[in-house]
């Protein structure tokens, strides 16, 4: 992953940002020293998200806790970031009005090229591709960067984990099914799968036949006890991943085991169907929960900035709602990349193929 970020970090000329990890600036190839204020920091990469420019109230309702001097303290943090962005002949730091926005055209950020990648189908990409954005994820979204008596920067900044987590995990699934059987990295790639998405039936699935490849059946028997006891904390069913281990474990060869990646649903609830196994998937209810919308970004074309209040509400729906066994939940994952894509529920439900669709709208009161 390090000679993946340094390639990227070496074919930028200029400026390149990192968002995932530590914050880190970096120009002509050399790391910035950036000032020790957490919050000039936090506000930077909100700034850098932000799809559009963002208000100087909002951004003292963000980050400080009714300080002496908000708008103060936002202006002593902007002339920081100033010297820290601009160029001789380019200034990076737009104020009009009470509004301010970072322009970073030109500008290589690890975080907007993920985002970006989502947002054209992590599905359609290719193997290199892949492997690229894989070795973006050295850290955490912001590692660190929790602010004391910050609620709503924190809110942000939980939600935005969980989103570039979810990528992660959709950026691993399909870069494991796409890499040769025998490629060193797979395992590596497959535990980190697991890791990310410790509920995803298919990641244990596709660990598992991965470990049977390479013939260490007790490592299988080990992970399928540790994940069936994961699964029954959490009131999960566990069947369709021990039913898939018994196939895979009674066809060992090479190509039924690489046939089985995909043989469990995206939720843990949903029933396995096997190829030539005989086993039919059960019949329930398929369910998608949409990312619910701010009320304030209701008719805005471009949704308004995710990563708030919203789409925490959404992760804990989804969630609470697969661990029923009469309901088949649409992972997160799927359903925030179509968001992202800006593919109307409706539609969403169509590409899905399920039987409902829920979506709904957040408003926040003082």
């Amino acid at each position: 992953m390090e000679s993946a970020r340094s390639s990227l970090d070496s074919a930028t000329a200029g400026l390149s940002v990192r968002l995932l990890g530590p914050l880190t600036v970096i120009r002509d190839g050399a790391t910035v020293q950036l000032p020790a204020s957490r919050k000039l920091r936090a506000l930077f990469a909100y700034l850098a998200l932000a799809p559009h420019a963002v208000g100087r109230s909002r951004l003292c309702e963000l980050l400080w806790d009714v300080p002496n001097d908000p708008r103060g303290e936002l202006r002593w943090c902007l002339s920081k970031l100033r010297g820290v962005l601009d160029e001789p002949d380019r200034h990076r730091i737009e104020t009009p009005g009470d509004m301010i926005a970072l322009d970073l055209k030109g500008v290589s950020v690890d975080a907007i090229d993920i985002a970006s990648a989502a947002a054209r189908g992590i599905e359609t990409l290719d193997l290199e591709r892949l492997q690229a954005l894989s070795g973006l994820f050295v850290g955490d979204f912001l590692d660190g960067l929790e602010i004391d008596r910050s609620p709503h920067f924190n809110s942000w900044l939980i939600a935005q984990r969980r989103r570039f987590s979810s990528w992660h995990a959709a950026i691993l699934e399909h870069l494991v099914s796409k890499l040769p059987a025998d490629a060193d990295e797979m395992s590596a790639h497959l535990e980190r799968w697991v890791e990310l998405a410790p509920f995803d039936g298919r990641a244990h699935v596709a660990l598992l036949a991965g470990l049977a490849r390479r013939g260490q059946i007790a490592a299988c028997e080990e992970h399928l006890a540790s994940a069936a006891q994961l699964f029954a904390s959490e009131d999960l069913d566990f069947g369709p991943v021990r039913e898939a281990w018994r196939t895979i474990r009674s066809e060992r060869t090479a190509a039924t085991l690489r046939a089985r990646l995909a043989l469990v649903p995206a939720a843990p609830q949903a029933s396995i169907v096997l190829p030539d196994s005989g086993v039919a998937a059960s019949c329930k209810a398929s369910l998608a929960i949409m990312p619910f919308v701010e009320e304030a970004a209701v008719g805005d074309p471009r949704g308004g900035p995710r990563g708030g209040l919203a789409d925490g509400l959404t992760h804990d729906i989804i969630t609470r709602l697969a661990k029923l066994r009469d309901f088949f939940v649409i992972a997160r994952g799927s359903v925030f990349a179509l968001a992202e894509k800006n593919i109307a529920p409706e539609d969403a439900g169509r590409r899905l193929n399920v039987d409902y669709v829920a979506t709904g709208t957040v408003r926040s009161q003082a």
